[in-house]
């Protein structure tokens, strides 16, 4: 893979005059016109109801979007993943759970790479997320397939929050290659909330390899000074993928981050000293997250 280049900052300039929109400050040229904030509200929307939806029939939480068909819940060991159909996307969708204790999960977590893909030998993700996303993979792909002929379309936008954040990345990236027991569906986008680093830089550039190859809307979204984006630690060996957007405090304003996975200008801007919010964690673009709110 050819090494990532950098774009030039760029500022797009939002009028003062006009609505509460958050202001953009742009480090990348490529990805300016691309992020739209209300198709991530969206995908936030379903990060919050996996706290909230526990079986098909209850799809009544503060954010269970109407136009949206829960067709599947899926549960193993703490993990949880929503399956159904975005009807005004015409597209599947997976929404995995974050953790229900993210203070006790930071606390407790111990973090190891593994090496899981006979094909990428040099491509290495952390245990505990994989594990957690593999528990649910073989149900949530059958659904996926099921439902990919009851609704007539292939394409799966994949979403989570925390936790829930790398299960989604990892889904992504074994849709995004081609892996095979998913045939027929198509990545069309994949979004996620306070992310935790999911794999070392092999998996980083593996990650963005067949993401940017595909042209798929790719946003690790990061909040302020939100404590899980800097965990596992790089130096123990890990690396975001792309593509950050990282929002302020209020969330009035974000920036679109470079390339590298690692922009000291965005959520690593608080490093080392100030990334320990928890109630950053569990707010996004003015949402609150997480089981307590349902």
């Amino acid at each position: 893979m050819a090494p990532l280049m950098k774009s030039l900052p760029v500022l797009a300039v939002a009028s003062s005059l006009a609505s509460s929109a958050p202001v953009l400050v742009s480090r990348n040229n490529a990805t300016l016109l691309n992020y739209d904030e209300s198709f991530v509200q969206r995908e936030l929307n379903l990060c919050e109801a996996s706290y909230c939806v526990n079986s098909t029939g209850n799809w009544d939480c503060t954010t269970c979007d109407s136009d949206i068909s829960m067709n599947y819940v899926f549960e193993d060991d703490g993990a949880r993943a929503l399956v159904g159909y975005d009807s005004q996307q015409n597209a599947l969708f997976v929404s995995y759970r974050g953790s229900s204790d993210i203070q006790n999960w930071l606390d407790n977590a111990k973090f190891l790479l593994i090496s899981p893909y006979s094909d990428l030998p040099d491509v290495k993700v952390e245990k505990g997320f994989y594990k957690w996303y593999t528990g649910l993979k073989d149900d949530v792909d059958g659904a996926l397939l099921s439902l990919k002929g009851t609704y007539g379309t292939s394409k799966v936008q994949v979403t989570g929050h925390s936790a829930g954040g790398a299960a989604a990345t990892l889904h992504a990236f074994d849709i995004a290659r081609g892996e095979s027991s998913t045939p027929g569906l198509t990545l069309s986008a994949v979004v996620t909330f306070g992310s935790p680093r999911v794999g070392n830089l092999a998996f980083s550039e593996a990650h963005d390899q067949y993401i940017d190859q595909n042209s798929i809307p790719s946003w690790r979204v990061t909040h302020y000074d939100d404590i899980v984006p800097h965990v596992p630690e790089e130096i123990l060996g890990y690396n975001h993928v792309n593509t950050e957007v990282w929002y302020d405090e209020a969330s009035d304003s974000y920036v679109i981050c470079d390339e590298s996975g690692e922009d000291p200008n965005c959520s690593n801007s608080c490093s080392p000293t100030h990334c320990t919010s928890v109630s950053d964690h569990l707010d996004y673009l003015n949402t609150p997250l997480g089981s307590t709110e349902c």
